[in-house]
């Protein structure tokens, strides 16, 4: 059971060896760039202006790691725990083409809590390894979570033992319901990936882009995409295109429609930029289309 080891193995573990050297955040002299050597930073996943409406934590448990904080690089180093209050800008990528590493992210949105694993290695890229709803888990589990959102919002720097042993509680709860039911019941990754699909049918009439499907996920757009293509097969800026145009034949099938109209009401650039996509999913042009139509 991949699940059971890593949480009951590789995070227990990691966790236990959390003191208050690896606790970086918005603390004076203690963000990244204070402790970590400094490194500008190149957006690679995505850019340096992703943020999110709830805290997060990243603990990088392999590896090295580029990381912007704030729009200010620095490399961390394993064992670090970084501390996202809401809202605050921030991006990873490599250190060097092909230095892989691997993080854990514990998303602490009100909602819809998670803890997702990732990895990038030379071989494979950037992948999700793990994606866990925390939301299921029991009320003293739960507690942990906003006392997390508490020290990520607080003014002061958190006591890295209330830090470690929330950590660690949830932690333990989780690998408890991996024993007790199976790793089925936590992996919410296809979920993640129904959500992204939906978003993007509720939104076909518009130009979507992929960091804002992303952001209603509440992931990156490059894990999103690497998981989207793994669990169905299609690259999700195909998805995005096909809806569209599929959106667009029944439009263009209405009385009265024409290619220009139908192009700007889904927020093409112009008629030209349209066809062009259109035929790239049905291989005629819109016209050509139809005509063929029945």
């Amino acid at each position: 059971m991949a699940l059971a080891r890593f949480l009951g193995q590789d995070l227990v573990v990691a966790l236990g060896k959390l003191d208050a050297g690896c606790v970086l955040g918005p603390w004076r002299g203690t963000r990244p760039q204070d402790r970590r050597r400094k490194m500008r930073f190149s957006p690679v996943l995505y850019g340096e202006d992703h943020a999110h409406g709830h805290a997060e934590l990243c603990l990088l448990l392999e590896g090295r790691c580029r990381f912007s904080y704030d729009h200010a690089g620095g490399v961390l180093e394993v064992g670090d725990l970084v501390v996202l209050p809401a809202g605050l800008p921030h991006a990873e990528a490599y250190v060097r083409p092909g230095e892989g590493y691997r993080l854990a992210w514990w998303s602490l949105h009100e909602a819809e809590p998670r803890l997702h694993v990732t990895r990038y290695a030379r071989r494979g890229g950037f992948a999700m390894e793990h994606l866990m709803n925390l939301a299921l888990l029991p009320a003293d589990a739960r507690e942990k979570l906003a006392v997390l959102r508490a020290l990520a919002a607080s003014p002061r720097r958190p006591d890295p033992e209330v830090l470690r042993e929330a950590l660690l509680s949830i932690t333990l709860a989780l690998y408890r319901r991996v024993l007790a039911g199976g790793e089925a019941q936590l992996d919410t990754r296809a979920q993640l990936v129904r959500r992204a699909a939906d978003h993007v049918r509720a939104n076909t009439g518009r130009a979507l882009t992929l960091a804002e499907v992303a952001q209603a996920a509440h992931v990156s757009p490059n894990y999103l995409t690497s998981l989207f293509r793994a669990e169905t097969g299609t690259p999700l800026g195909r998805f995005i295109l096909v809806e569209r145009i599929a959106l667009a034949q029944r439009r263009l099938r209405q009385p009265g429609a024409s290619v220009k109209a139908v192009a700007l009401e889904l927020g093409f650039a112009d008629p030209f930029t349209f066809s062009r996509a259109f035929k790239r999913v049905t291989g005629r042009s819109p016209r050509a289309w139809l005509a063929k139509s029945p």
